[in-house]
C-alpha cells in the first residue's frame, strides 16, 4: 500500500445506506374500557350520603325498645325475688329496676342518637328524615308513658 497522491482518484469506501427516518405514528388517546354490564356509557356511583339509613334504623330501634321489655321483665322479676329484703327496704332494691330498664334504655338511646343525626344530616322531605322524626316521636312517647307510670307508682319497678 502506498500513500495516496493528490492526483489519485478518491477511494470509495463501502457505505451502508440507512433507511429514511420516519416520524413516530400518533398514538390513540388512552380511554379506559367501558364497565361491564352498564352499556356504552358507565354511570358514576351515587354521591355518599352519611345518614341515608340512619332514619330507618332509628325507627327500627324505637320499635325494639318497648319490645325488649318482654325480655327483661322475667329477669327483673327474678332479680326482685332474689334481692328484696324480707321486711322494709333493703340495700339492693335498685337491682330489679336496673335489670328491667337496661335494654329499653339502651335501645331508646341508640334510636334517639341515630334520629338526631338523621334529622341533621338528611335533606328536608327525604324518607330518612321522615323516619327519624317518627322515631323521635315514638321514643318521646315511650319516655312519657314510662315516667307517668313511675310517678303514679312512685317506684322505678312498675310491675308490682
Amino acid at each position: 500500500m502506498s500513500v495516496p497522491q493528490p492526483h489519485d482518484p478518491p477511494i470509495e469506501s463501502a457505505s451502508i445506506e440507512l433507511p429514511p427516518v420516519r416520524p413516530p405514528a400518533p398514538q390513540p388517546p388512552a380511554v379506559p374500557p367501558p364497565a361491564k354490564g352498564l352499556g356504552p356509557v358507565a354511570q358514576p356511583p351515587p354521591p355518599y350520603r352519611p345518614f341515608s339509613g340512619a332514619g330507618t334504623t332509628s325507627l327500627t330501634f324505637s320499635f325494639i325498645a318497648p319490645g325488649s321489655l318482654f325480655v327483661t321483665i322475667p329477669m327483673s322479676l327474678l332479680a326482685a325475688l332474689l334481692t328484696r329484703a324480707d321486711t322494709g327496704r333493703g340495700s339492693l332494691d335498685w337491682v330489679a329496676p336496673t335489670v328491667l330498664w337496661s335494654l329499653p334504655v339502651l335501645f331508646g338511646l341508640v334510636s334517639v342518637f341515630l334520629g338526631i343525626g338523621a334529622v341533621r344530616g338528611a335533606p328536608r322531605g327525604s324518607n330518612s328524615r321522615t323516619a327519624a322524626v317518627s322515631a323521635l316521636w315514638i321514643s318521646g312517647l315511650l319516655v312519657f308513658v314510662a315516667l307517668t307510670l313511675v310517678i303514679r307508682k312512685g317506684d322505678f319497678m312498675i310491675l308490682f
